[in-house]
């Protein structure tokens, strides 16, 4: 019966061990074996590690710390200290926290492994411990082991906290629009201020029909792109017709998909990316104060209730006349107004105070070189709205517009019956109407056409060239030319709506010129110092600081506090197991398999079997050490971690050899 391969001479182990204790002998006889007490460490080695725990635990308290700040500057300003600061700590965080974290639950693992080892642990458990020390590791160490324990969720749920953390810092603030509202006392124009003259031969009027005239010329001759935007040249804001959206409603037969639908309140919305703009009932708008002007860095909102003249008009044509008879028609009387030259407005009947009917207008336009007349009829009724308003600086625009309900007798009178507010009688002077209509009819003349004595010719005002060329009525072909200006093909919705403009913008002109004109201003007393007995109606909005804040964003903030929180107990835990710790710190160091090991000539006698892998290290630092072939010179081999041509003979793996 042969021998096994344990008994064959130079396989047996004890052998070589027989060696190193003849070797370890040779060491220590001049060595102090008293040994070390289990758990008791150098005062420099216990500051050593206190030092190394208390700074694993500072990477989580400074982000703790910054998610504290963000919270308690939440809504300051982006350009106040300390949000400067604190966006450049986020946009670094991305890369600090996952380094951080890292180097903290790796450390508690290892301390976790070290005291479960002395403990006693499973080997799956021991090895997901000490393998799973990355976010990679951790989705790839069950798929290698092909072993799953307890320890897998938890351990993904740790590290899923490391990127998760990162992106958590950074993305915790967020730069948002300012929503602190405060209540802003504005002040606006009332549409029903009193008419402040009886005609351009009154003592009054010759010294305002200049300001009026100017005022009024100046709207009209605005550009195309001024007259479309929601406010006008002096920044006044312009009222939306509300006609025009009810008619186009009806147009669309009730589509509730319009750009420009009525919602379940009455307002009509001005949508600005709709194909049609809105129609204003005023080329001039209403001017609209607050207390030190708007500012350039504040947003404001406000609603206030106005009115305006509706003119109902519809065309005809009226009958063919040639110079002659017209030079005859167009003679004024009483309750007819001309130019003297293409157009006559006229009523049966002038406004009274408290009539019950409303007034009726017939405006008549000629064209000579074709001897045609055309008559517009028009009833004239006052509408009632409320607008809102919003502001981007000193840029507004009114943004709904809705319709109020008013009782008959206020929205049959107009400001042209000498109505004030709530449909009281005004203080406008007597003769009202005629001052009005003998100074309006004649506003679209210029100056040259206004001297005394100059040859009348049957050329077109810039009232008439309004219904056809509205961009540019000072301009147009009919305006100094025989050939005229024919209004009959505009038809009688856009005749309506922009009579009832020039009829407004006038008014606007007569009763505030100076006020429509950038002249404008908060008064704290209610009163101006304007040469105008004007209206005001104060009114109370809000105004919004327009810069940009930090919002926190709440969902990440949770999640920096739960990543920040983990890493800050995985730092204390990784301290407390480190103090527990009572055997030597050997998980890590390769220079533990050298320990006992029948193949290694290695001394351990220093420290003995207590000894640290570190203080190891530092000893045997040059000692050259291999995985391979202890038995090189036996038919089998056995392969094992040793010295290279120490203790025993030591081979290099070959390939095709067997091994035990």
């Amino acid at each position: 019966m042969g021998l096994s391969d344990e008994t064959r001479p130079g396989n047996d182990p004890s052998d070589y061990l027989m060696e190193k204790l003849k070797v370890r002998d040779k060491h220590t006889e001049n060595e102090d074996n008293s040994g070390r007490i289990l758990g008791k460490r150098s005062s420099s080695d216990g500051i050593r590690h206190l030092l190394l725990d208390t700074l694993l635990t500072l990477p989580s308290v400074a982000f703790i710390t910054y998610a504290f700040l963000v919270v308690v500057n939440n809504g300051r300003p982006i350009d106040q200290s300390p949000i400067p600061l604190l966006r450049t700590a986020a946009i670094y965080s991305p890369t600090l926290f996952p380094i951080a974290f890292s180097a903290v639950a790796a450390s508690f693992l290892k301390a976790a492994a070290a005291w479960r080892l002395e403990q006693g642990i499973s080997v799956l458990s021991l090895e997901y411990l000490l393998n799973c020390r990355t976010v990679f590791s951790a989705f790839t160490t069950p798929m290698s082991l092909r072993a799953v324990n307890r320890l897998t969720p938890l351990l993904i749920i740790l590290w899923v906290l490391s990127p998760l953390g990162g992106q958590a810092a950074l993305r915790v603030m967020e730069m948002v629009p300012s929503t602190a509202t405060e209540p802003w006392l504005f002040q606006n124009l009332e549409f029903m201020s009193a008419f402040r003259h009886s005609g351009p031969q009154s003592s009054a009027g010759f010294s305002l029909l200049p300001s009026i005239q100017s005022a009024f010329v100046t709207a009209l001759g605005t550009p195309a792109d001024i007259k479309a935007e929601p406010q006008d040249l002096f920044g006044n804001i312009k009222i939306p017709m509300v006609e025009a959206f009810q008619n186009l409603r009806q147009t669309q037969d009730d589509d509730k998909k319009s750009d420009n639908r009525q919602d379940d309140d009455g307002w009509f919305h001005l949508d600005s990316k709709s194909a049609m703009s809105p129609v204003w009932s005023s080329i001039a708008g209403i001017p609209v104060a607050t207390l030190g002007g708007l500012s350039s860095k504040a947003n404001y909102s406000f609603a206030f209730e106005t009115s305006y003249i509706y003119a109902d008009c519809s065309l005809q044509r009226g009958t063919p006349m040639n110079f002659t008879e017209w030079a005859s028609y167009r003679q004024e009387g009483p309750g007819r107004y001309s130019t003297n030259r293409t157009l006559v407005i006229s009523t049966n009947r002038p406004p009274l105070p408290f009539d019950q009917n409303p007034l009726e207008l017939v405006f008549t336009s000629f064209v000579s070189t074709q001897e045609l007349t055309t008559n517009a009829s028009c009833v004239l009724r006052t509408t009632y709205v409320e607008v809102d308003v919003g502001c981007h600086g000193t840029t507004c625009g009114t943004r709904h517009v809705r319709p109020l309900q008013k009782p008959d007798d206020m929205t049959i009178r107009t400001v042209l019956n000498n109505m004030a507010p709530e449909g009281q009688l005004g203080h406008g002077t007597a003769g009202l109407f005629d001052g009005f209509m003998s100074t309006f009819v004649r506003s679209g003349l210029s100056l040259w056409d206004l001297q005394e004595g100059r040859q009348l010719k049957p050329f077109a005002s810039a009232l008439e060239t309004y219904f056809t060329e509205p961009d540019s009525p000072y301009s147009a072909s009919g305006i100094s030319s025989w050939d005229g200006t024919d209004i009959y093909p505009v038809g009688d919705r856009v005749f309506s709506q922009r009579f009832s403009q020039l009829l407004n913008t006038f008014w606007l002109a007569s009763v505030a010129s100076h006020n429509i004109t950038g002249n404008f201003h908060f008064q704290s007393n209610g009163e101006t110092s304007l040469p105008a007995p004007i209206i005001t109606q104060n009114i109370t909005g809000t105004r919004t600081p327009d810069f940009l804040v930090m919002r926190v964003n709440d969902g990440w903030m949770l999640t920096l506090f739960v990543a920040s929180t983990a890493m800050l107990i995985s730092g204390v835990i990784a301290a407390v197991l480190g103090s527990m710790r009572r055997g030597p710190d050997v998980l890590d160091h390769p220079t533990f398999f050298s320990r006992d090991s029948p193949y290694v000539n290695v001394s351990p006698c220093y420290s003995g079997s207590v000894e640290d892998a570190s203080e190891q290290v530092r000893r045997t630092r040059d000692m050259r050490v291999c995985i391979g072939d202890v038995s090189p010179a036996e038919e089998m081999g056995h392969l094992a971690f040793g010295t290279v041509n120490e203790a025993v003979p030591l081979g290099l793996q070959k390939d095709g050899r067997c091994y035990a």
